[in-house]
């Protein structure tokens, strides 16, 4: 399929260098990115436990750590186990 997209001329120029370092196409290079991007694992975690870190209780990372770590691993593998 044919796309066509607008740049900036930074952008575009730093992407003709790039394919231009890597002996490939411009179109290549910019097929490379989409397919790295599209295909990335998508982020793991749970969101609602990321922001109630965030927005929770402060915590002293030295004191608790380890702690914390060990309830993420628990709670990961229980989840594998579901």
């Amino acid at each position: 399929m044919r796309t066509v997209i607008t740049l900036p001329d930074h952008l575009h120029a730093e992407a003709k260098r790039r394919a231009a370092e890597q002996g490939i196409s411009f179109a290549e290079f910019v097929r490379r990115l989409f397919d790295r991007e599209l295909s990335a694992a998508e982020p793991q975690g749970d969101l609602d436990a990321i922001c109630a870190i965030v927005q929770g209780e402060t915590f002293d990372m030295a004191a608790d750590g380890k702690a914390i770590v060990a309830e993420a691993v628990a709670a990961q593998h229980e989840r594998h186990l579901d």
